[in-house]
């Protein structure tokens, strides 16, 4: 009887993460749950922004925060922004999980902001600032930096009080 409702409650559980795991097996979980942010957020489908993070965050945030807090008691270098070599590239891309979790709290955070939930926003970019290692991939061919565009629009905030 209880391993009926563990497996009940398991496949429940999946149906409700459907954010949280990549069908593609070339994309991994992480960043199909960042790109799923980022692309309602483009689409102004801001509600659906914050519920697909929100859906996921416990999956893969607390395992970013603790990689930036490692690099941060190291002192690790930052990695750059901007257009970069393939070896440059690569060692930002090894960080999937810092990049895709930064990505996907700036696409939350701008989200929380356009709809005007304020407070909640504050609290999103303080999140998502914090991941200053964390790089997003441009279309255009270059890295960018979610945290500190997190912190510009944070600045505005504190400026409108």
């Amino acid at each position: 009887m209880k391993k009926t409702i563990f497996t009940i409650i398991a496949l429940l559980n999946i149906n409700f993460l459907e954010a949280c795991f990549s069908p593609d097996p070339k994309l991994g979980d992480s960043a199909y749950w960042a790109v799923q942010a980022i692309e309602s957020y483009a689409a102004k489908d801001y509600e659906k922004s914050v519920a697909v993070v929100d859906e996921c965050y416990e999956l893969y945030v607390p395992n970013a925060v603790e990689i930036q807090k490692l690099f941060n008691k190291t002192d690790k270098k930052e990695p750059p922004i901007g257009r970069v070599d393939r070896k440059d590239k690569k060692r930002i891309q090894d960080n999937y999980i810092l990049n895709d979790v930064s990505m996907a709290l700036w696409a939350k955070a701008r989200s929380l902001h356009e709809l005007g939930k304020i407070k909640e926003a504050e609290t999103a970019y303080a999140q998502c600032l914090f991941l200053t290692h964390g790089r997003a991939w441009d279309p255009g061919g270059w890295f960018w930096n979610p945290s500190s565009d997190c912190i510009k629009y944070a600045i505005k905030l504190l400026n409108k009080k």
